[in-house]
């Protein structure tokens, strides 16, 4: 039997009423998600939307809030439950989406694909990301003690659903909305929009990094951070004042995050005041890492 035509291929994609059934190669088609499929494209808008949201809202989780708001909000903990559920819909789905091989040909067989989903290691890597690390704190934060190590080390876990966000270009270039709304753009405009946006993810990322160095030297973002040697701490001495900033506390998160991020556009821009400054040893190596990272940014985005 020859293999299934252009036309039965089409008819797959596109209207599964006009599916021939009978032919061997569209042997359990109906189940097949193709990419151009318009309730897979609203699905795909909808978890590059999540992934953008993760992007920005986990180093702030780990960095900034150290998970305070996670589990001590309600509706918080709701919505990244929700979100978590998107993850696991998501990993499952990707059994029964076809995709294109090294040779441009789509791939619609349903044990190739999954064959290909295990193989590539994709599989793994999402079924990481898709840990609720949610239920892990409420087993573990039984005494409420925010405190507690083990608590802190399961909010790093957060970072685990990070291993998804590299999806977030195959997302982009699948998307016929995005594409659509992108060719529609004045070059200029476009690349300028994009070049922002890299800049907002790594200023980001940077002021969540030099917060989380900061916390992890004394696992609190509570009274201990003053106590203890950091750059916050130095700071909250020599530059504190009443009804000002205040980066010290769990609730604070807002501030610390204002100052945090000061330090990193400051960084990224090549300003650079001094009034912030890496006190401790891992403190000096970190800022050293992360200033270098920026000038391979900069190099890469001018070219």
């Amino acid at each position: 039997m020859p293999p299934c035509n252009n036309i039965e291929l089409e008819f797959a994609m596109k209207d599964q009423t006009l599916i021939p059934y009978s032919h061997p190669s569209l042997k359990g088609i109906k189940y097949v998600l193709f990419p151009h499929n318009r309730h897979v494209q609203y699905w795909d808008n909808f978890f590059l939307g999540v992934l953008l949201y993760y992007c920005f809202a986990i180093p702030y989780t780990v960095g900034i809030s150290g998970g305070y708001w996670m589990y001590r909000n309600t509706a918080w903990f709701i919505v990244n439950m929700l979100l978590n559920v998107a993850y696991i819909v998501d990993t499952i789905m990707q059994f029964f989406r076809a995709y294109y091989d090294e040779k441009g040909v789509m791939v619609y067989n349903l044990r190739r694909i999954a064959k290909h989903y295990v193989v590539s290691g994709h599989f793994f890597l999402n079924c990481l990301a898709s840990f609720p690390v949610q239920l892990s704190i409420i087993f573990l934060d039984r005494d409420g003690a925010i405190e507690g190590r083990e608590v802190n080390l399961i909010v790093i876990g957060q970072l685990l659903r990070l291993l998804r966000i590299p999806r977030i270009k195959t997302l982009m270039k699948s998307s016929v909305a995005f594409q659509t709304c992108w060719e529609k753009q004045n070059v200029a405009q476009a690349m300028l929009a994009a070049f922002l946006f890299k800049l907002a993810v790594v200023g980001h990322w940077i002021a969540c990094c030099w917060s989380f160095i900061a916390f992890a030297q004394v696992w609190s973002f509570g009274d201990p951070l003053g106590e203890g040697v950091n750059w916050i701490s130095i700071w909250y001495e020599t530059s504190y004042v009443e009804g000002g900033i205040n980066p010290i506390g769990w609730h604070n998160d807002i501030d610390r995050y204002g100052l945090s991020l000061f330090w990193s556009i400051q960084s990224l821009t090549s300003i650079g005041y001094g009034n912030i400054s890496p006190v401790t040893r891992v403190e000096y190596y970190f800022a050293n890492m992360l200033m270098l990272l920026s000038g391979l940014f900069w190099a890469y985005t001018i070219g």
